[in-house]
Protein backbone atom coordinates (compact mmCIF):
# COMPACT_ATOMS: atom_id res chain seq x y z
CA UNK A 1 0.00 0.00 0.00
CA UNK A 2 1.52 3.55 -0.70
CA UNK A 3 2.12 5.74 2.18
CA UNK A 4 1.11 8.90 1.64
CA UNK A 5 0.65 12.51 3.58
CA UNK A 6 -2.14 15.36 3.14
CA UNK A 7 -1.04 17.91 1.04
CA UNK A 8 2.17 16.06 -0.55
CA UNK A 9 2.43 13.32 -3.55
CA UNK A 10 2.53 9.93 -2.46
CA UNK A 11 5.77 8.54 -1.40
CA UNK A 12 7.25 6.50 -4.03
CA UNK A 13 8.65 3.07 -2.83
CA UNK A 14 11.75 0.87 -3.97
CA UNK A 15 9.45 -1.58 -5.69
CA UNK A 16 7.83 1.63 -7.40
CA UNK A 17 10.89 3.03 -8.57
CA UNK A 18 11.82 0.01 -10.04
CA UNK A 19 9.07 -0.70 -11.67
CA UNK A 20 8.96 2.58 -13.30
CA UNK A 21 12.51 2.58 -14.69
CA UNK A 22 12.10 -0.88 -15.86
CA UNK A 23 9.45 0.59 -17.81
CA UNK A 24 10.68 3.98 -19.28
CA UNK A 25 13.91 1.22 -20.49
CA UNK A 26 10.92 -0.39 -22.47
CA UNK A 27 9.98 3.30 -24.00
CA UNK A 28 12.10 3.78 -27.14
CA UNK A 29 12.51 8.24 -26.53
CA UNK A 30 15.39 10.34 -25.86
CA UNK A 31 16.61 10.54 -22.74
CA UNK A 32 15.70 14.48 -22.18
CA UNK A 33 11.78 12.94 -23.14
CA UNK A 34 12.13 10.35 -20.36
CA UNK A 35 13.40 13.12 -17.59
CA UNK A 36 10.30 15.26 -19.03
CA UNK A 37 7.90 12.39 -18.29
CA UNK A 38 9.31 11.73 -14.92
CA UNK A 39 9.02 15.28 -13.97
CA UNK A 40 5.40 15.40 -15.12
CA UNK A 41 4.56 12.36 -12.98
CA UNK A 42 6.79 13.41 -10.02
CA UNK A 43 4.56 16.85 -10.01
CA UNK A 44 3.00 17.20 -5.98
CA UNK A 45 -0.29 17.47 -7.46
CA UNK A 46 -0.23 14.15 -8.28
CA UNK A 47 -1.45 11.74 -5.90
CA UNK A 48 -3.05 8.85 -7.92
CA UNK A 49 -2.77 9.52 -11.36
CA UNK A 50 1.49 9.75 -10.68
CA UNK A 51 4.50 7.33 -10.89
CA UNK A 52 3.28 4.51 -8.22
CA UNK A 53 0.39 4.14 -11.18
CA UNK A 54 2.06 3.91 -14.12
CA UNK A 55 4.94 1.55 -11.82
CA UNK A 56 1.84 -0.55 -11.05
CA UNK A 57 0.21 -1.21 -14.64
CA UNK A 58 3.64 -1.73 -15.68
CA UNK A 59 4.12 -4.53 -13.40
CA UNK A 60 1.13 -5.97 -13.69
CA UNK A 61 1.29 -6.04 -17.38
CA UNK A 62 4.66 -8.21 -16.71
CA UNK A 63 2.87 -10.27 -14.24
CA UNK A 64 -0.30 -11.65 -16.75
CA UNK A 65 0.85 -10.34 -20.36
CA UNK A 66 2.26 -14.40 -21.12
CA UNK A 67 -1.47 -15.92 -20.42
CA UNK A 68 -2.65 -13.32 -23.19
CA UNK A 69 -0.28 -13.86 -25.83
CA UNK A 70 0.85 -10.38 -25.29
CA UNK A 71 4.54 -10.12 -23.93
CA UNK A 72 5.98 -10.53 -27.28
CA UNK A 73 8.61 -7.69 -27.58
CA UNK A 74 7.38 -5.84 -30.71
CA UNK A 75 3.78 -5.59 -29.29
CA UNK A 76 5.48 -4.97 -25.60
CA UNK A 77 6.68 -1.61 -26.87
CA UNK A 78 3.81 -0.56 -27.76
CA UNK A 79 2.26 -1.34 -24.63
CA UNK A 80 5.11 0.07 -22.76
CA UNK A 81 4.56 3.64 -24.74
CA UNK A 82 0.80 3.50 -24.69
CA UNK A 83 1.38 2.94 -20.67
CA UNK A 84 3.56 5.45 -19.95
CA UNK A 85 2.22 8.10 -21.78
CA UNK A 86 -1.32 7.83 -21.28
CA UNK A 87 -1.65 10.05 -18.11
CA UNK A 88 1.04 12.33 -18.65
CA UNK A 89 -0.69 15.43 -18.75
CA UNK A 90 -3.41 15.70 -15.82
CA UNK A 91 -5.35 18.80 -15.43
CA UNK A 92 -8.12 18.88 -12.63
CA UNK A 93 -11.48 19.84 -14.25
CA UNK A 94 -10.34 19.38 -18.14
CA UNK A 95 -12.11 16.31 -20.43
CA UNK A 96 -9.09 16.43 -22.81
CA UNK A 97 -5.97 15.47 -20.84
CA UNK A 98 -6.04 12.20 -22.52
CA UNK A 99 -5.44 14.03 -26.24
CA UNK A 100 -3.70 16.13 -24.79
CA UNK A 101 -1.11 13.43 -23.57
CA UNK A 102 -1.60 12.14 -26.73
CA UNK A 103 -0.06 14.86 -28.73
CA UNK A 104 2.75 15.00 -25.70
CA UNK A 105 3.89 11.20 -26.74
CA UNK A 106 3.26 12.44 -30.75
CA UNK A 107 5.94 15.16 -29.83
CA UNK A 108 8.23 13.36 -27.66
CA UNK A 109 8.13 10.52 -30.18
CA UNK A 110 9.90 12.51 -33.01
CA UNK A 111 12.71 10.52 -34.12
CA UNK A 112 11.87 7.41 -32.33
CA UNK A 113 12.87 4.03 -33.74
CA UNK A 114 9.09 3.46 -34.40
CA UNK A 115 7.20 3.40 -36.83
CA UNK A 116 4.32 6.26 -38.10
CA UNK A 117 2.01 3.17 -37.82
CA UNK A 118 3.12 2.17 -34.41
CA UNK A 119 3.28 6.08 -33.35
CA UNK A 120 -0.42 6.77 -33.94
CA UNK A 121 -1.11 3.17 -32.33
CA UNK A 122 0.27 4.80 -29.32
CA UNK A 123 -1.33 7.90 -29.68
CA UNK A 124 -5.13 6.21 -30.63
CA UNK A 125 -4.47 4.01 -27.42
CA UNK A 126 -4.03 6.34 -25.40
CA UNK A 127 -6.95 8.76 -26.37
CA UNK A 128 -8.82 5.85 -25.63
CA UNK A 129 -8.22 5.78 -22.02
CA UNK A 130 -10.85 8.75 -21.99
CA UNK A 131 -13.46 6.58 -22.00
CA UNK A 132 -12.73 2.97 -21.73
CA UNK A 133 -16.51 1.33 -21.52
CA UNK A 134 -17.03 3.07 -24.88
CA UNK A 135 -13.93 1.50 -26.61
CA UNK A 136 -15.84 -1.21 -28.58
CA UNK A 137 -15.24 -5.25 -27.73
CA UNK A 138 -12.65 -6.97 -29.43
CA UNK A 139 -13.81 -9.38 -32.32
CA UNK A 140 -12.93 -13.02 -30.52
CA UNK A 141 -9.92 -13.37 -34.05
CA UNK A 142 -9.14 -9.69 -33.42
CA UNK A 143 -5.75 -8.60 -34.34
CA UNK A 144 -3.46 -8.87 -32.28
CA UNK A 145 -2.97 -4.67 -31.69
CA UNK A 146 -6.18 -5.06 -31.04
CA UNK A 147 -6.49 -6.73 -28.80
CA UNK A 148 -2.99 -5.30 -26.70
CA UNK A 149 -4.73 -2.06 -26.92
CA UNK A 150 -8.00 -3.41 -24.71
CA UNK A 151 -5.29 -4.96 -22.59
CA UNK A 152 -3.89 -1.24 -21.67
CA UNK A 153 -7.18 -0.29 -20.96
CA UNK A 154 -7.74 -3.36 -19.00
CA UNK A 155 -4.48 -2.40 -17.11
CA UNK A 156 -5.88 0.87 -16.23
CA UNK A 157 -8.72 0.06 -14.39
CA UNK A 158 -7.16 -2.91 -12.25
CA UNK A 159 -7.18 -0.27 -8.89
CA UNK A 160 -10.96 -0.51 -9.38
CA UNK A 161 -10.40 -4.45 -8.47
CA UNK A 162 -7.72 -4.03 -5.19
CA UNK A 163 -8.50 -5.35 -2.02
CA UNK A 164 -10.87 -2.77 0.02
CA UNK A 165 -8.56 -1.09 1.93
CA UNK A 166 -6.29 -0.21 -1.15
CA UNK A 167 -9.20 1.03 -3.02
CA UNK A 168 -10.54 3.02 -0.11
CA UNK A 169 -7.21 4.49 0.05
CA UNK A 170 -7.11 4.97 -3.54
CA UNK A 171 -10.11 7.21 -3.37
CA UNK A 172 -8.54 8.98 -0.78
CA UNK A 173 -5.71 10.03 -3.17
CA UNK A 174 -7.77 10.70 -5.82
CA UNK A 175 -9.75 12.92 -3.92
CA UNK A 176 -7.30 14.87 -3.01
CA UNK A 177 -5.95 15.63 -6.96
CA UNK A 178 -9.77 17.75 -6.95
CA UNK A 179 -9.25 19.87 -3.79
CA UNK A 180 -11.06 22.45 -5.85
CA UNK A 181 -14.44 19.96 -5.39
CA UNK A 182 -16.76 20.28 -2.26
CA UNK A 183 -17.68 17.15 -0.90
CA UNK A 184 -20.70 17.75 -2.06
CA UNK A 185 -19.30 17.59 -6.16
CA UNK A 186 -16.62 15.09 -5.52
CA UNK A 187 -19.08 12.50 -4.05
CA UNK A 188 -21.25 13.17 -6.95
CA UNK A 189 -18.66 12.96 -9.72
CA UNK A 190 -17.56 9.72 -7.61
CA UNK A 191 -20.86 8.17 -7.53
CA UNK A 192 -21.83 8.86 -10.53
CA UNK A 193 -18.29 6.90 -12.02
CA UNK A 194 -19.42 3.76 -9.65
CA UNK A 195 -22.63 3.46 -11.30
CA UNK A 196 -21.72 3.64 -14.54
CA UNK A 197 -18.98 0.73 -14.09
CA UNK A 198 -21.18 -1.25 -11.92
CA UNK A 199 -24.21 -1.05 -14.58
CA UNK A 200 -21.91 -2.54 -17.02
CA UNK A 201 -21.98 -6.02 -18.62
CA UNK A 202 -18.13 -5.92 -17.51
CA UNK A 203 -15.46 -4.04 -16.56
CA UNK A 204 -12.81 -5.93 -18.38
CA UNK A 205 -12.68 -8.05 -21.40
CA UNK A 206 -9.98 -10.25 -21.53
CA UNK A 207 -9.90 -13.33 -20.01
CA UNK A 208 -6.89 -13.10 -17.19
CA UNK A 209 -7.66 -9.93 -15.58
CA UNK A 210 -11.37 -10.58 -15.96
CA UNK A 211 -10.32 -13.47 -13.70
CA UNK A 212 -8.29 -11.50 -11.32
CA UNK A 213 -10.32 -8.49 -10.80
CA UNK A 214 -13.84 -8.33 -12.02
CA UNK A 215 -15.35 -9.53 -8.35
CA UNK A 216 -13.58 -7.69 -6.36
CA UNK A 217 -13.99 -4.29 -8.47
CA UNK A 218 -17.79 -5.40 -8.17
CA UNK A 219 -17.65 -5.93 -4.52
CA UNK A 220 -15.64 -2.11 -4.73
CA UNK A 221 -18.84 -0.83 -6.29
CA UNK A 222 -21.51 -2.44 -4.31
CA UNK A 223 -20.08 -1.62 -0.89
CA UNK A 224 -19.17 2.06 -1.98
CA UNK A 225 -22.66 3.01 -3.60
CA UNK A 226 -24.22 1.49 -0.20
CA UNK A 227 -22.14 3.52 1.85
CA UNK A 228 -23.29 6.71 -0.71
Amino acid sequence: MTSFTIGSAPTTRLEDRRDFDALLARVPVSDRAKSELTAMMESPERHYHGLNHLALLWRRHRLYAAAEGLDAPEVETLIACAIAYHDCVYERGRRDNEARSAEVWLEASLGAPLSPPDRLWIADTIRATADHLAYPDPAPDAPLRERARVWVLDLDLTPLGEIDADFDRNTELLRLEVPHLTEAQYDAGRLGFLRKFADAPRVYRTPTLTAKFEAQARANFARQLVAG
